[in-house]
């Protein structure tokens, strides 16, 4: 069914939306006004932040990229050797990440299945081992992660059923040989970034060194003390981050991480000249006040 709708009300219709557009517009509140030019000012005041930085070192992932008067100059610093050593320190964790979260009932035909296939996996890794550039004791360890991780899928694949004790029990017993690959892994990184930096700082003056910064894109679950993080804090001699070093927290996009360094200098800026505290305004302005105000509340015990 059609409906007929007249010009009238058409008209009417309009009148009555302008009359309420103008009125909204009459009483939009000045402190709403002003607290979108300060937004549009905080924006201007950080890209003009960002257009003074000096130089700039980019830990993205596998690379670490230096940003020197507009020229970039990307190094690698995780070697295939770090590469091996993660990713085999990776099995008995994915082991227990198969039945971690398990009812620990006896496992199903098609759940045996797929423990099978994973299975298949770490074989095919195994026969890799010998092409890794492992030392002796390296390969022999690697050895032992891959024997040990194959083991146990055996004993659940026969038994069709693991305990919760035989997991974690497993779990530590693999602890010791994965944090040696663990330790290997980070001088491995280590090296090769403390390599390249040092190559880069004969390339900055004196000044220049002093002026640079680091921003670091990276994961969440790192962050409490990065391993370039460390490295960084103790080559710039930063007592911590969030100053001259920057942890761009899940932003794995340049420009979102820079947009969170021009945030830094610009909240640094701000916190030193109001309250004498380069990193006042890195945490919440409104924590102090907080902490001293929730003491007086009352909780039910």
């Amino acid at each position: 069914m059609r409906i007929q709708v007249s010009r009238a009300t058409v008209i009417a219709f309009i009148l009555i939306n302008l009359a309420i557009v103008a009125t909204s517009q009459s009483e939009i509140d000045p402190l709403v006004t002003f607290n979108n030019a300060f937004r549009a000012e905080y924006g201007r005041a950080k890209a003009q932040a960002l257009s003074k930085i000096g130089p700039l070192i980019l830990i993205e992932g596998a690379n670490a990229v230096l940003v020197q008067n507009g020229t970039r100059t990307e190094a690698e610093i995780l070697p295939p050797i770090y590469q091996a050593l993660k990713a085999l320190a990776h099995i008995p964790f994915a082991v227990f990440l198969l039945f971690d979260q398990s009812d620990f009932q006896p496992l199903s035909d098609a759940r045996v299945s797929e423990l099978r296939d994973y299975k298949k996996l770490i074989v095919a890794a195994r026969e890799t081992l010998s092409t890794r550039g492992f030392s002796d004791a390296q390969l022999q360890r690697q050895q032992e992660i891959v024997g040990e991780s194959l083991a146990f899928l055996d004993g659940a694949i026969e038994k069709r059923q693991v305990a919760r004790k035989e997991l974690d029990d497993f779990a530590r017993k693999m602890s010791p040989v994965l944090l040696a690959n663990v330790d290997e892994a980070t001088r491995a990184e280590l090296d090769a970034l403390h390599s390249h930096v040092t190559e880069w700082r004969h390339k900055l003056s004196q000044d220049e060194w002093q002026r640079l910064h680091v921003l670091i894109m990276s994961a969440h679950m790192p962050r409490d003390r990065e391993i370039t993080v460390q490295y960084f804090e103790r080559a710039l001699n930063e007592p911590y981050e969030g100053r001259r070093i920057v942890y761009a927290e899940g932003l794995f996009e340049e420009p979102k991480a820079m947009d969170l360094l021009g945030t830094h200098i610009l909240d640094g800026s701000a916190g030193e000249a109001f309250f004498g505290d380069f990193m006042r305004m890195h945490r919440d302005l409104l924590s102090d006040a907080a902490a001293a105000y929730i003491k007086t509340l009352k909780f039910d015990e």
